[in-house]
């Protein structure tokens, strides 16, 4: 018997592939909640402080994109 033989268990990579697919729609789905979630959250805050909060929001993109924009 060839020693080769039904090297690649197609079935099994099919069903990983299909949990990553479903993994990645969930954290979109999770992902796209905590985005409502800090919208909703902004709107709570008080005028007075919004400005604040937009300073503060605004330094954590630019850390997050210069961390990933690293090269």
């Amino acid at each position: 018997m060839n020693q080769f033989y039904n090297i690649w268990n197609y079935d099994y990579i099919q069903k990983q592939a299909q949990q990553h697919h479903y993994a990645q729609v969930k954290q979109v789905q999770d992902t796209a909640k905590a985005l409502y979630d800090f919208l909703d959250g902004y709107d709570k805050i008080e005028p007075a402080y919004q400005q604040q909060a937009m300073n503060e929001f605004c330094a954590i993109l630019f850390d997050y994109f210069n961390k990933h924009n690293r090269g």
